[in-house]
């Protein structure tokens, strides 16, 4: 389809639009398979190679059991909007895996959830000036939220008008995605999480084999009540935390688009 930024919110396009040639236009349901002569691997690479080409591109896409049809040109600069906009937009495609795949396909999005949870407890500092921001969904605390968001973002799932397939799929992914992520986070060398008790440990372990290499005897176990305040420190900074994410979730709530 050929890109229009009217398609966009209403935009007006600074430049005409080119169509593809008679008998190539493209429908719902086809693929994207290159754009700018590079292959698409995901959504969002598409939607990031898009808006970060400032010229006339062609997109490829392919019709379901056909091999790929003539490119479509690819233009479009809304006035007042940065970037560029492609008048498209994906649709969900359930498939059946057997019972391999199905683990390898599992064990992939397990990873992809571990990495981003991983990247949004590195940018929880960012997200702190932003929770009570007008645009907080389009920042770094659009990102994070509390059992109270995450019941609203359910409750917005359930309630849209989409298929029972959609919403099942999404709020699947909710409940493993905060598992997930309470669990990386409880993983954080910080007492008094239980990365914190392992840190504890292996600091032991650590000093207990230097000991041995120097010929003196075990020091023992570490004085856990020397590290008291530090656990109370941290526990009053996760209570403190975890109040504003409920209070943003409250008054300033994450806008799904």
């Amino acid at each position: 389809m050929p890109a229009n930024a009217k398609a966009f919110e209403n935009g007006t396009c600074t430049r005409p639009t080119a169509h593809p040639r008679p008998g190539s236009r493209h429908t719902g349901g086809d693929k994207v398979v290159s754009f700018d002569g590079k292959p698409v691997s995901s959504w969002t690479a598409l939607g990031n190679d898009i808006r970060s080409t400032p010229r006339t591109a062609r997109c490829r896409c392919r019709a379901a059991g056909r091999a790929p049809g003539d490119p479509a040109r690819h233009a479009g600069r809304g006035r007042g909007r940065s970037g560029s906009y492609l008048g498209v937009e994906s649709t969900n495609v359930f498939e059946r895996y057997n019972p391999i795949r199905s683990v390898t396909y599992a064990g992939s999005m397990f990873g992809q959830v571990l990495t981003g949870s991983a990247k949004e407890i590195g940018s929880l500092p960012a997200a702190i000036p932003h929770l009570f921001a007008k645009n907080r969904s389009s920042t770094a605390a659009g990102q994070v939220t509390s059992v109270v968001g995450a019941g609203e973002i359910t409750g917005d799932v359930v309630s849209a008008s989409v298929g029972w397939q959609v919403k099942v799929d999404y709020v699947l992914l909710i409940v493993a995605s905060l598992n997930i992520f309470v669990g990386a986070f409880n993983l954080l060398p910080l007492l008094p999480l239980d990365g914190g008790h392992i840190a504890v440990i292996i600091f032991e372990r650590i000093r207990a084999w230097f000991a041995r290499l120097r010929g003196r005897a075990d020091p023992g176990l570490v004085d856990m009540t020397k590290l008291v305040p530090v656990s109370m420190g941290v526990f009053a900074i996760l209570v403190v935390f975890g109040l504003m994410l409920i209070l943003a979730d409250l008054v300033n709530p994450i806008r799904l688009t």
